[in-house]
């Protein structure tokens, strides 16, 4: 038996997963769980790395003093979000959160002064998105030049685990390429860099992922002994894809369903022609000398909100359980309107947003969770019909993996609303990907057919048919006028 770490860094929660590896089968245990999300000081939203890396590093030690032989430990996390470190290696100010308002009409600013957001796209198959690194540098070389100045490097955050972990400041490629600063052949832009203030040389050059960075550091005093620090596909969303246990059919496309959706094409090419710009789609580097084209849009996050402005006292289960008695398609809103990004209060704003089209308002917490959801479905089918238009593929099927994967009612929507099979799960995909890469690289899997076989056998998909939803047609023209630029 081969066991590893997987240090799953999201921006709500961060958690230890042991995943072990025992002839055809894996299995994972959850070790440590503990609450993360963006704290506002000083009028800017930060992360509070004080206690999250104390909380890690408790975790760790708990884990080293198991009794357990880990062989690798490896860190997933979301991207675009960065650190800076001084000559010493020392954070150079709170890093702050993609959230956080400082990048509002920085993309205009940027592209009327610099590079057109088609050039941009040409040269990074990025789209751009307020929350970019590149936006965020932008955003600091305006207003702080004198800090980026300062800065020896720069690493996001997976990398900055790996950082602290074993004492290498390295970039991973997949969560380089969220920075929109990344070229399609997987170096750092020096036309991009030249229009911030920050050092070239503040950015190593990419690693891939799987590349094994050194031993963990001694004076961490984890008890974590003989231990190889990792680098998996260091961008959860790509530790996700690579945990599809898709076997046999080559025509599938992927939902990445949590905070966030996000819905891809696996490929060895990247498409950066008019009709992905056009459609939105980014080519984010994946795993395996892949590319992942896929679209990005608010996800889950419109469910949370609502269940968190309901004071907590519907858990999202009893939430869904209501909306799935509430009528089909009685209200909707397009989930991908900015506006809905981080609202004051999603509630009011779904209900707003109602108003202003002229959908009924959702009144009750059913009707508003089940305006989520119905949007959300119509929304993926939209992004599944773009993308078999951008890429020339017809989809037989569809892998919803993640935390949303757990949603029956919004799989069953999707598989109604796209027409074609959904299989759900793995909900652990970013922690099983990240195990996986970790895996590779030890050479206990030689590829990546062989790890997706072992998901599909460990962890075997819930599959959900389509089937034929009264009222479809009408809400799908409603949510086509919706989607359609004023």
């Amino acid at each position: 038996m081969t066991s590893c770490l997987a240090l799953d860094f999201g921006a709500s929660g961060i958690r230890l997963i042991d995943v072990a590896l025992e002839g055809e089968r894996l299995a994972w245990t959850e070790l440590a769980r503990f609450p993360n999300g963006p704290q506002l000081i000083d009028g800017r939203l930060v992360w509070d790395y004080d206690t999250i890396f104390g909380q890690t590093k408790a975790a760790l030690r708990a884990a080293g003093n198991s009794g357990v032989r880990y062989a690798s430990i490896g860190a997933a996390s979301w991207g675009v979000d960065y650190v800076l470190l001084g000559e010493r290696g020392e954070l150079l100010g709170a890093p702050v959160s993609y959230r956080d308002s400082r990048t509002n009409g920085q993309i205009e600013h940027y592209v009327a002064k610099h590079l057109s957001a088609q050039q941009l796209f040409s040269m990074t198959g990025i789209q751009c998105l307020s929350f970019n690194t590149l936006y965020q540098l932008y955003a600091q070389s305006r207003n702080e030049p004198d800090l980026l100045r300062r800065t020896r490097r720069l690493l996001l955050t997976a990398d900055y685990v790996h950082y602290w972990l074993s004492g290498k400041a390295a970039n991973e490629r997949t969560l380089a390429s969220t920075s929109q600063m990344l070229t399609l052949d997987g170096r750092w832009s020096p036309e991009i860099l030249r229009t911030l203030a920050l050092p070239a040389d503040a950015l190593a050059e990419p690693v891939r992922p799987g590349t094994v960075l050194g031993p963990i550091r001694a004076e961490l005093e984890t008890g974590l002994r003989e231990i190889a620090v990792t680098a998996p596909a260091a961008h959860d969303t790509e530790s996700a894809i690579l945990a599809v246990p898709a076997v046999g059919d080559p025509d599938w496309a992927y939902l990445s369903s949590g905070t966030w959706s996000i819905i891809g094409v696996e490929s060895k090419t990247p498409f950066c022609g008019a009709a992905a710009y056009a459609a939105g789609f980014s080519n984010e580097c994946g795993y395996d000398n892949t590319y992942c084209v896929q679209s990005t849009v608010t996800g889950l996050w419109l469910i949370q909100e609502i269940q968190r402005l309901l004071g907590g006292s519907v858990e999202i289960g009893s939430l869904a359980a209501e909306a799935e008695k509430a009528p089909a398609f009685r209200s909707l809103v397009n989930p991908a309107d900015a506006r809905f990004f981080n609202p004051g209060n999603m509630i009011e704003e779904i209900r707003a947003a109602c108003r202003e089209a002229g959908e009924p308002e959702p009144e009750s917490s059913a009707q508003l969770a089940r305006c989520a959801y119905d949007s959300l479905a119509l929304l993926y089918r939209a992004a599944m019909r773009e993308l078999s238009a951008v890429t020339g593929r017809r989809f037989t099927r569809l892998h919803v993996v993640g935390g949303g994967s757990r949603a029956t009612l919004l799989n069953r929507l999707c598989a109604a609303t796209t027409g074609i099979p959904v299989y759900a799960g793995p909900a652990e995909a970013t922690a099983l990907g990240n195990a996986l890469a970790q895996f590779h690289a030890l050479g206990t899997l030689t590829s990546v057919a062989q790890a997706r076989r072992l998901i599909h056998e460990s962890f075997p998909p819930v599959l959900f048919e389509p089937v034929p939803l009264p009222g479809l047609e009408n809400a799908i023209g409603r949510f086509e006028r919706l989607k359609a630029p004023q």
